[in-house]
């Protein structure tokens, strides 16, 4: 698996365009507090256009939404199916919750 931190959509399409090629799946993920610095919506946007241009391909996308219970929700309602969450634990333990009903994983840090 290749790990590659993007913040566009070329360098997420640079990015699953080399993992495509060496034959491993690849992993991308957001830069830290992304979810506030670009939106959700930008990376929902983002994760559905490269699912679109890339079926075949399998990738993953996390996207770290710092302590910002908001927006980790967000993620989480608008398809990203991982997210990185560093808020207060009541709130970590209540978004794992809804990632697992979602199939979907929340990575809690700090």
């Amino acid at each position: 698996m290749t790990r590659t931190i993007i913040a566009s959509l070329p360098e997420a399409r640079a990015a699953l365009a080399a993992a495509g090629s060496s034959g491993v799946a690849a992993e991308l993920e957001s830069p830290p507090d992304a979810a506030s610095i670009y939106g959700v919506l930008w990376f929902a946007e983002l994760n559905r256009a490269l699912v679109a241009e890339f079926p075949a391909l399998p990738f993953s996308l996390t996207v770290d939404c710092g302590s910002r219970a908001d927006l980790a929700h967000a993620a989480l309602v608008e398809g990203i199916k991982r997210i990185r969450f560093s808020g207060h634990p009541d709130a970590a333990r209540a978004l794992q919750d809804i990632a697992r009903q979602l199939d979907a994983e929340c990575m809690v840090t700090g």
